[in-house]
């Protein structure tokens, strides 16, 4: 009969191996990570300190200080088992992980929320330092907490790779987007009106990058323009040419001088605009080429997914088989109900834990949204959810989780997706599109 503990699987594979041992033979070294140092102490399984809390730089030789003074402290108790705790910290804590997992140092990481709450334990919420943040990360090492740091495959690293930087530079298009859109209102009011989406027209493109200036486009006038516009390959309706002379006659622009001033600003940022434009393209196109060598290559045969959308879930999962089925994955996005109860009774309307990753919950947030618009089934789920009072939200949330289960299980089979057959989720709940299965919200 399996040993069950209240920590979950990691706790328990943690003391099964600490089991018999020694208390001041098994060393924890718990690891607290700035921008450029860190701070590191020592201590045993009873959580007296074998080494005080010291700091080293984030470098080759401040990692080997690390290294020497965990080997001096092993030696002088003949440990028989060390583990180094890492807290994560955005991209800074892995650089270290990397370089102890390379060599062949046991470690583990432990979410940043776990250790906040870890402290609070302690009465020491509000009290935030270093050296207390160590004695929080000891105390759940204790415990038996963390996770070994996930292993991903030269492909999947890529992957992630791209998905981040298409991430990065579409946040950038956006904010770029709504300068524009501000110097536009300076340099030409009212243009953004002449169109639903000025970037979405090769039309609305064309006048931004040539022709953004009212007082040429009245000498123009509506039949040139449109000849303009016939010259580049773009169709522009008489309609909409008369349109965009008549907001340029109207236009109230600001004094000539700063005018200028903001045209050129508006011609770099556009420019610049463009090379980001660019650069998503790119993106996209190198997840193109490695989704193949990826797990993430049979999501593309769900409704509603493109390369894209594939990639940033197969790039959030990472190694799937690190999660014992997919509610442990949705767990880890922070994604799960939350929930408050005592002496019985329950408090509703909680929301979400949202405590986890935060790509993994975007992504998964992006499926359900993929399989809502292009799979009937799960819109007609979603539209059921919210005539039954459900708000909008978590009726979004609830058809996530469902898509996610789908998308778990072909990562986890290897197997595209099939709408004629259920699919057996790891849940043990067969999915298919045709007998949608309800959520609890």
């Amino acid at each position: 009969m399996a040993v069950e503990f209240v920590g979950g699987p990691e706790q328990a594979e943690f003391m099964a191996r600490v089991r018999g041992l020694d208390p001041g033979q098994v060393l924890l070294v718990p690891v607290d990570v700035g921008k450029s140092e860190a701070m590191a102490m020592v201590t045993d399984l009873r959580g007296e300190v074998v080494m005080s809390p010291f700091k080293f730089a984030l470098t080759a030789s401040g990692a080997k200080v690390l290294s020497d003074r965990t080997v001096s402290a092993s030696v002088s108790r003949s440990a028989a088992l060390c583990r180094v705790g890492v807290e994560t910290a955005g991209h800074y804590h892995r650089p270290l992980v990397e370089h102890l997992v390379a060599d062949h140092v046991e470690v583990v990481e432990l979410n940043s929320a776990a250790v906040k709450a870890a402290r609070g334990q302690q009465l020491r919420a509000r009290q935030k330092t270093d050296e207390r943040d160590l004695a929080a990360i000891a105390d759940l090492l204790i415990r038996g907490a963390g996770r070994p740091p996930q292993q991903r495959s030269a492909a999947l690293l890529e992957q992630a790779a791209w998905v981040g930087h298409r991430r990065r530079k579409v946040d950038m298009g956006r904010r770029l987007r709504q300068q524009i859109h501000a110097q536009l209102d300076l340099v030409f009011p009212g243009l953004g009106a002449c169109f639903g989406d000025i970037f979405a027209t090769r039309s609305g493109r064309m006048i931004l990058t040539e022709f953004c200036n009212p007082e040429r486009v009245v000498r123009l006038g509506p039949n040139r323009l449109a000849g303009c516009a016939r010259t580049r390959g773009i169709r522009m309706t008489v309609a909409k040419s008369e349109l965009i002379v008549a907001c340029a006659r109207d236009a109230l622009t600001p004094q000539s001088s700063q005018r200028d001033l903001v045209e050129q600003h508006l011609a770099a940022d556009l420019s610049m605009f463009l090379t980001v434009e660019g650069e998503v393209l790119r993106c996209e196109r190198e997840l193109a080429a490695l989704i193949a060598s990826t797990p993430a290559r049979v999501l593309t045969s769900l409704p509603g997914f493109g390369v894209v959308r594939a990639s940033a879930y197969g790039a959030a999962i990472g190694d799937h088989t690190r999660f014992t089925d997919a509610d442990s994955a949705y767990a880890f996005a922070g994604l799960s109900p939350a929930s408050y109860e005592s002496a019985g009774r329950a408090r509703p309307g909680l929301g979400i834990t949202k405590s986890g990753s935060v790509t993994l919950h975007q992504a998964i947030l992006e499926l359900g949204k993929g399989m809502g618009m292009h799979q009937p089934d799960f819109a007609d789920y979603r539209a059921r959810l919210i005539s039954r009072g459900k708000p909008r939200p978590i009726a979004a949330v609830a058809v996530a989780h469902r898509a996610h289960r789908v998308a778990f299980a072909l990562m986890r089979d290897g197997v595209a997706f099939d709408p004629a057959h259920p699919i057996p989720t790891s849940a043990g709940r067969p999915v298919t599109t045709s007998q949608p299965t309800p959520e609890t919200t």
